[in-house]
């Protein structure tokens, strides 16, 4: 999927695109599915509501056994980090066009991936928002990176990715971005320095010339890209009878890699989970977790022996 360049201006702009259509109804079918039995103790969206809608305290009871990571998968969420073992949820990864937008946005056909996470909100135990309307905005940078935001926010950031599982609509809690603020924080810098990645704003009032608000919604199969140091931050559900369902991953050039480590938990190499992922995913998908290219020096005789060894039943016939 080759980017218009309407497409590239709105990124520079905007620090921000929503780009519809990049996933397919067969794709994200499957991948929602997954993801709210894994949200919801094993039901769907519409079996939960049918189960806990007028048990409220009960279900505040249920759900808060569950630790507060696993929750941001949902109230009774399981896997959370990317690969989560939901196969259909872990294979979005491998979808040709959202990779070809991510190297296109990063200008480099190096990428690399910091982390994936579910984001998964629904009104019935949503809370995961601030009290006041100007309240909660903040930059992500700190989630992967410890330097703080870097005046070339399109050479030293990084960008984080929203797969639409579900239409998203504007009474369904879409977050709110302030586009054009990755390019504005000396402002921000200036009023409360020192904060390192993690820049925050305790009210936007404060800030006249970042205060457009953009809601982050769109259709099914949709993918939005976003700067790390774009300004942005939850909203209630106008319509507690939603939920919001999200798969994101995000993605940093190769040359930065140094900078762009993950903080979040995530399985370590030699995780069953990773194992499986990485033995039956694509040469494509496994360059963006760090493996060389095929056709790189690397890979001898003696190199690919020891990779059968340990990825049993992996395919290298492209690594030869």
């Amino acid at each position: 999927m080759k980017l218009t360049s309407e497409q590239i201006s709105k990124w520079k702009q905007d620090g921000i695109l929503i780009v519809p259509n990049v996933f397919t109804e067969e794709e994200i079918t499957p991948a929602l599915e997954e993801t709210e039995r894994n949200a919801y103790d094993g039901l769907t969206y519409s079996e939960y509501r049918t189960k806990w809608n007028d048990r409220p305290d009960e279900l505040k009871t249920a759900y808060e056994k569950n630790g507060t990571m696993d929750r941001l998968a949902g109230p009774f969420g399981k896997a959370v980090h990317f690969p989560t073992g939901l196969p259909a949820v872990d294979n979005l990864l491998e979808n040709e066009n959202y990779l070809s937008i991510a190297k296109q946005l990063l200008y480099t056909d190096e990428i690399r991936l910091g982390y994936g996470q579910i984001f998964l909100r629904e009104g019935l135990t949503d809370s995961r928002h601030s009290e006041h309307p100007w309240q909660g905005y903040h930059i992500d940078n700190a989630t992967n990176s410890p330097l703080p935001p870097h005046p070339d926010w399109e050479r030293y950031g990084y960008i984080l990715t929203s797969i639409f599982l579900h239409d998203i609509d504007l009474d369904g809690a879409p977050m709110l971005v302030c586009p054009g603020s990755q390019d504005k924080l000396d402002l921000l810098w200036e009023k409360y320095p020192g904060r390192g990645g993690g820049l925050s704003i305790p009210d936007l009032r404060e800030f006249e010339e970042i205060s457009e608000l953009l809601p982050v919604a769109g259709k099914a199969g949709s993918a939005s890209f976003r700067s790390s140091y774009i300004v942005h931050a939850a909203q209630p559900f106008i319509n507690k009878s939603k939920q919001r369902a999200l798969m994101g991953y995000h993605f940093h050039r190769a040359d930065n890699d140094d900078w762009c480590k993950t903080t979040r938990p995530i399985p370590g190499w030699s995780s069953p989970l990773y194992m499986n992922f990485v033995t039956k995913t694509t040469p494509e998908v496994r360059r963006v977790l760090g493996w060389p290219a095929p056709g790189d020096d690397y890979y001898s005789e003696e190199a690919l022996s020891r990779l059968e060894q340990a990825y049993p039943g992996i395919d290298l016939e492209p690594y030869r």
